[in-house]
């Protein structure tokens, strides 16, 4: 297998080798076909492993695409997909992804640090963040451009461990990785997955590090967004303070642990809840469609709506809640977490275009929002120049929805924080005033 300091060597993106060539054989059905065999990590047509197996075409016996299995003296039995078969001069090459993840080492062992790669997670400063939760801490460094992932894999880790080292399991650190890789996502408005998880152990008499294990993305659990796909838009803060972040942090966890002991009535967990809107939220911000981000964050905010009636509101308010309109929905949510709902003059365009459409107050972010989510998933020809625009409109659809776009996602934003007790800083999006949270619509 490839050590981790090999790969410091490869160019971006470029297919890596797991396991070099070496004599394998191919088994598919009750046949067993052998030749020369190698594994590689590529990112293309899906990130993940592939097998690439040559065999003399004189051979008798061919080989057909579908399910088989590889095994070598090193390699104890994966399960692979033909997929592809090309001949080259009298070779021919049967290629395809592995069926199952890939992982080395002893995961049962006990190590003093969890490995991972965090990129394109700013920091600002520059300076590694500590996040603590109970006993665990989560050490953050910088590293900003995925392209250069492969080539600062053995300096510029990120890293689990467990009481200031005390040994561990990975079995009992696994629990973080899910929601850290959801609240990172947040934070940065990307999706952060963890990626290669190594468990570490100090070498004796002051000897290198220890790799105990390393596991690879699983091919049948591809990353969900590409890994070269990230936003522009800039964080909802870049003065991040420790402590907040850590405090953010563990009152989601609170969430997570109550969503794991807590089941009502079969429905999702509050913590899966949020969830789906921080995923709906990241993807908000990757859209390169105004119409998609809008349906998106309208989405978000009415799903965020439920989740603070559900928390305050009795069972007859409930219902009377549930059965009102989205605009109402979020109006309330907005008005009870004391995010101002008025359009800022810095979003004038979107001001002046309600304006000009004769309807009801408040003409308000929400009314923007709502008013074009509702053009878009009624697709009426009337109702779909609210986007596309019409003749006698004084503004540009264009120019309002971009202002409702941006102030969609503070609302995401700001909601969100409230729900995870944060009071650090906050940028807002239309003036660049980094201030309080609970001041930074006012």
């Amino acid at each position: 297998m490839i050590s981790m300091s090999d790969l410091t060597t490869l160019e971006p993106n470029k297919a890596i080798n797991i396991v070099p060539e070496e004599d394998m054989n191919l088994i598919q059905g009750k046949k067993t076909h052998s030749g020369r065999c190698e594994i590689e990590f590529r990112w293309a047509p899906t990130p993940g492993y592939y097998f690439i197996f040559h065999r003399n075409s004189s051979d008798d016996v061919e080989i057909s695409k579908g399910e088989a299995k590889l095994k070598s003296v090193s390699v104890n039995g994966i399960d692979v997909n033909v997929r592809w078969i090309k001949e080259e001069k009298g070779i021919v090459v049967y290629e395809g992804p592995l069926q199952g993840q890939v992982a080395y080492g002893d995961l049962t062992k006990k190590i003093e640090n969890l490995g991972f790669y965090l990129p394109n997670f700013g920091i600002d400063p520059a300076a590694p963040i500590i996040i603590k939760y109970k006993n665990w801490e989560v050490l953050l460094r910088r590293f900003e451009n995925i392209s250069s992932l492969f080539q600062v894999l053995d300096k510029e880790k990120c890293f689990i461990r467990y009481n200031g080292g005390s040994p561990f399991t990975f079995e009992e650190a696994k629990f973080l990785i899910g929601p850290l890789r959801t609240f990172l996502s947040f934070v940065r408005g990307a999706n952060c997955g963890l990626l290669f998880p190594t468990g570490i152990k100090a070498g004796e008499n002051g000897e290198n590090d220890i790799l105990v294990f390393a596991i690879h993305p699983n091919p049948l659990l591809p990353p969900v967004w590409p890994l070269t796909r990230w936003t522009g838009l800039p964080q909802w803060c870049n003065q991040h303070s420790q402590q907040d972040l850590s405090d953010a942090f563990n009152r989601f966890m609170e969430l997570y642990d109550i969503g794991k002991l807590i089941s009502s009535y079969g429905y999702a967990d509050i913590f899966d809840h949020l969830a789906v809107i921080i995923t709906m939220y990241v993807e908000a911000g990757l859209t390169s469609f105004g119409e998609t981000a809008i349906m998106l964050t309208q989405s978000a905010l009415e799903s965020l709506a439920h989740m603070q009636a559900e928390k305050c509101l009795d069972e007859i308010s409930f219902r009377s809640f549930d059965a009102g309109r989205a605009e109402t929905k979020i109006r309330w949510m907005l008005n009870k977490l004391g995010i101002p709902t008025n359009i800022p003059p810095e979003a004038k365009d979107l001001q002046d275009y309600l304006n000009g459409k004769g309807l009801d107050a408040p003409l308000d972010g929400v009314k923007g929002i709502t008013y074009f989510r509702n053009g878009i998933i009624h697709a009426t020809p009337k109702l779909l120049r609210r986007t596309l625009g019409a003749p006698t409109d004084h503004t540009p659809s264009e120019k309002a929805m971009e202002k409702v776009i941006i102030l969609g996602r503070m609302y995401m934003e700001l909601a969100i924080l409230h729900m995870l007790n944060y009071k650090g800083m906050y940028t807002d999006r239309f003036t660049g005033e980094t201030k309080q949270v609970d001041t930074a619509l006012s």
